[in-house]
């Protein structure tokens, strides 16, 4: 039975045991970290679309000035209107977004500002049913829904009593909070609250130049008859208006959005930069460790070169001892990674998923890292003779 050599090398001290798989997992939690921010900017800014049903919203139309969701620039309606009479779309419908006149003030704090969403009740398009029944009883009495994850600095109360004791104002006129929905803080909105369409507009009257507020639209919902091609019909509405309106499947509209916030934002490339240093760190950690090892062992290492192992054994020797460190390294790290993003995502609102391919990238990078630092410390290995050592 072969001894595994690699194994013997990393556990012959248990304090360097630990100190190697803490170097290791001290740049798995960093590289965790920076990737789950950088997630958390791009997921978060898209997340109002889980507001609703992904099988009933086929196609985004939105004003071709909006290059984000979070401008705000506005199409008029009778477009919307119009496309409804185009062959195979079904149904429309629109969302309105109030975010930079919007004020709220909970009596005894500060005003803030606060996205507030405007959804028509007369649609199918809510992700679900309890969500529609929510607001339709919030619209009945003139109130709103406050989302859960909103940020305390606004000084909502924890609970529906307490909201119920509190005066709350928007827009200087006072409106009650009369249930939660969730959905989540970003890196521009810190609350959000959810109305009718037809509230929005007693709020936000100057929407529109003229004629009433809800005359403007900020993002329009069409859902289309399954056998319609995406692609057709949204050249087929963009017709209507080329300079003004752009029409886009919902899935490539949520990916342009993430692209923007990704490629064409400062926050997204420092947390990519953010990343790179991780594996930059963990890879030096990593070399430190494979290069003190050999080190300390090369007369061994070249006892066994002049007995006559090659190349090949010394190779598949650091491939498995640079498997075995990032196992090591990557297990804590993963959990104490989880922990974390659980934490922040409870305190800051903000999206932090531990998806599965988020997970693979991670171990795929920590691998890398291990194997690239071990490739280059075995390099003085292949460089010695083995006299020279006796």
């Amino acid at each position: 039975m072969r001894t595994p050599l690699a194994w013997k090398n990393l556990t012959v001290s248990f304090n360097k045991f630990l100190l190697a798989a803490a170097g290791v997992g001290f740049a798995v939690v960093l590289m965790f970290m920076q990737i789950g921010f950088r997630n958390a900017l791009i997921d978060s800014n898209v997340q109002v679309f889980r507001l609703f049903s992904s099988q009933h919203t086929d196609l985004i139309m939105l004003s071709r000035a909006r290059y984000n969701i979070s401008t705000e620039q506005r199409f008029p309606r009778y477009l919307l209107q119009a496309a409804a009479g185009i062959e195979g779309v079904q149904q429309v419908s629109s969302l309105a977004m109030e975010r930079g006149t919007a004020q709220v003030q909970v009596v005894g704090h500060a005003p803030r500002p606060i996205r507030v969403l405007g959804m028509e009740l007369s649609n199918p398009f809510f992700a679900s049913k309890a969500l529609h029944d929510q607001l339709s009883y919030a619209d009945r009495h003139n109130a709103a829904l406050l989302d859960s994850r909103s940020k305390p600095v606004f000084g909502f109360a924890g609970d529906l009593p307490g909201l119920a004791d509190q005066e709350i104002e928007l827009s200087g006129i006072q409106l009650p909070i009369v249930g939660y929905f969730e959905l989540g803080t970003d890196f521009a909105n810190d609350g959000t609250l959810l109305v009718s369409e037809r509230l929005l507009a007693k709020y936000f009257p100057w929407r529109s130049p003229s004629g009433h507020p809800n005359d403007q639209v900020d993002i329009g919902l069409l859902h289309i008859e399954g056998s319609q091609d995406p692609q057709t019909l949204c050249r087929q509405i963009e017709s209507l208006a080329p300079d003004q309106i752009d029409v886009r499947p919902m899935t490539e509209f949520i990916q342009r959005e993430k692209d923007f916030w990704s490629a064409s934002t400062p926050i997204g490339k420092i947390f990519f930069i953010g990343t790179l240093m991780g594996l930059v760190v963990g890879a030096i950690i990593c070399y430190q460790i494979q290069f003190t090892d050999l080190s300390e062992h090369m007369p061994e290492f070249a006892t066994l070169k002049a007995m006559g192992y090659g190349q090949a054994y010394f190779w598949s020797f650091i491939v498995c001892q640079s498997f075995y460190l990032a196992c090591m390294g990557f297990l804590p790290g993963w959990l104490i990674a989880f922990g974390l993003y659980n934490l922040l995502g409870q305190f800051s609102g903000l999206i932090m998923e531990m998806t599965f391919w988020r997970v693979v990238l991670v171990w795929m990078l920590t691998m890398g890292m291990c194997l690239t630092s071990g490739i280059l410390a075995i390099r003085r290995l292949f460089s010695t003779d083995p006299a020279s050592l006796f």
